[in-house]
Formats: structure tokens, C-alpha cells, sequence
């Protein structure tokens, strides 16, 4: 897309975010961080990068529609809390979503999920997913702890995702994906989808519908790692630069239901992996 077709259709977003935060009784101003700042009845930011890859889904013509339902979404769960005071039907609404760790703003009931992600606590209802606060929590009759297993057990409970094998650049790759704000949240169970061993996979998770994982059995050398490294690598940036619901480009390893950045660098036209990781490759001890 030409520099000026992406300017032109950011500057449409932003008109009917405008237009819209407007009708509601709210003013709009761009803040830094690609955020909108709408402020009336309460003060919320829009993040206008998750917009514009969910306009990118849709004809031109349907981005009234998006723009009006996403930005009221957000409005109405400001403007009409739900009250989290009675934990009993609180708990069959938690689950537990992954986000980029800049979106802790300190007040959230989160924990880190892995390097550059946090696992947050959140109330999924039909209309919109809610984080839920440690305020809110610490007058629920259960630890932070239980709160996260019961929101893991509340995605779970919701059904698999679709497994597909595909083929990048000549690797094969499995794909994990769902219509659906958790799909992250499965790497908690990886090894149910997978036949791994004590090496685990490699693995990309750039947004939040979609996980790509390559397992590493112990037929696969360096040089197949280092292969399905640069596929997995690159189809990490691409889903997230798409969205929606961006999280990380980064690429990792999952071990035992860990997950370690692999620190990747080029040199030339190659990709270069961390020694520890190819010694295990070749079977080091």
C-alpha cells in the first residue's frame, strides 16, 4: 500500500472514531502511542493500531459499522460496569487472556506469561472482555493464584482450537488457530496438541487468534531448526503486523510448559540461534 492510500485511510479511521466518540458525548483527542483519548462520562483510550487491523478484515465501506461497534463496546463497559461483587457468578465468567506486557498499567490481576507478555484475568461476557483489577479481586474469597487457574480452566473448558499443518518455506509447521480473544492461552496445554518431548518446540504467537509451533523431535538437527527458526520467525512478524490483536513477533522456546525468547541474529542472509539451544539440537548432553 502506497505511503498515501495508508495515510488517507488512517485519517478516515480517525474521522469516525471522532464521529462516533461524539454522538456518544465524548470529546477526541490523539494522544501518543497510536491512541485515541475520549473523554465524557469517563476517560478511555482507543487503540487506533487494533482498529486499523480490524478495518484491514472488512470492505472500506463496512468501517462505519467496526469503528461504531468497537468504540462503543469499549464506551459501554466503561459507562456500565459490571458488578464483579458476588464472586459465585463472577467465577464461570473468568478466563485468563494474553496481552503484550506494556498493557499493564499496574492495577491489573496479571502475572507474566512469558518474555514481553502477561497473563491477565479477565470477565468475558457476550457483549465484551473485561480485565479485572487487584482491587476488585482482593474482595473475591480466593487467591490471585486460583483466580488463574480457574480462568485457565474456563478457556479450556470453551473448546480446542482448529489444528492445521501447513508448510512454510519448505517446513513443516503446526497452526493453532480460533475466532477467539485466548487462542494464546493454549500454550498453557501445548503438549495436548502436539507430540512433544523433553525439547519442546519452537514456537510464534503474534496475535491473539493464532499460535505456530514446530515440534522439535529428535530426529531434527541444527540445520532443520535453524530452517523452521527463519519460517517461524518471519511468519511471527507477518501475523503481527497483521493482527488483530497484535502480541509479539519475537520467537520462542517452549519446554515443559515454559517459555524462553530465543534470542535470534543475522548474519548475512542467515539466521544465527543461540549456542545452548543448537548444542540441544545436536544432542549435547
Amino acid at each position: 500500500m502506497s505511503g498515501s492510500r495508508r495515510d488517507g485511510d488512517e485519517a478516515a479511521l480517525d474521522s469516525l472514531v471522532v464521529l462516533v466518540a461524539e454522538s456518544l458525548g465524548y470529546s477526541c483527542t490523539r494522544v501518543p502511542g497510536d491512541v485515541m483519548l475520549l473523554e465524557g462520562t469517563g476517560r478511555l483510550h482507543v487503540g487506533m493500531r487494533n482498529l486499523r487491523q480490524l478495518a484491514r478484515l472488512v470492505p472500506r465501506d463496512d468501517w462505519p459499522a467496526v469503528v461504531a461497534d468497537h468504540v462503543t463496546t469499549i464506551v459501554t463497559a466503561v459507562e456500565e460496569p459490571l458488578d464483579l461483587s458476588d464472586f459465585t457468578l463472577a467465577r464461570h465468567l473468568l478466563r485468563t487472556r494474553v496481552y503484550p506486557a506494556e498493557a499493564d498499567n499496574g492495577v491489573l490481576a496479571a502475572r507474566p506469561f512469558a518474555p514481553g507478555l502477561i497473563e491477565v484475568v479477565v470477565v468475558d461476557t457476550p457483549t465484551t472482555v473485561r480485565t479485572v483489577t487487584r482491587e476488585e479481586m482482593a474482595a473475591w474469597p480466593v487467591p490471585l493464584a486460583e483466580l488463574f487457574t480457574l480462568g485457565r480452566e474456563g478457556v479450556h473448558s470453551d473448546g480446542p482450537l482448529q489444528c492445521e499443518e501447513q508448510e512454510a518455506d519448505g517446513v513443516p509447521v503446526s497452526l493453532l488457530h480460533g475466532w477467539t480473544f485466548y487462542a494464546a492461552t493454549h500454550l498453557a496445554w501445548l503438549d495436548e496438541y502436539l507430540d512433544l518431548g523433553p525439547r519442546g518446540a519452537l514456537v510464534a504467537v503474534p496475535n491473539r487468534s493464532t499460535i505456530v509451533a514446530f515440534p522439535l523431535g529428535d530426529a531434527v538437527g541444527p540445520g532443520v531448526a535453524v530452517r523452521a527458526a527463519a519460517a517461524l520467525k518471519e511468519q511471527a512478524r507477518a501475523g503481527y503486523e497483521e493482527g488483530p490483536g497484535s502480541l509479539s513477533p519475537a520467537l520462542f522456546w517452549w519446554r515443559d510448559g515454559e517459555l524462553a525468547l530465543l534470542q535470534t541474529r543475522g548474519e548475512g542472509a542467515d539466521l544465527v540461534l543461540p549456542r545452548e539451544f543448537l548444542a540441544v539440537m545436536a544432542g549435547a548432553p
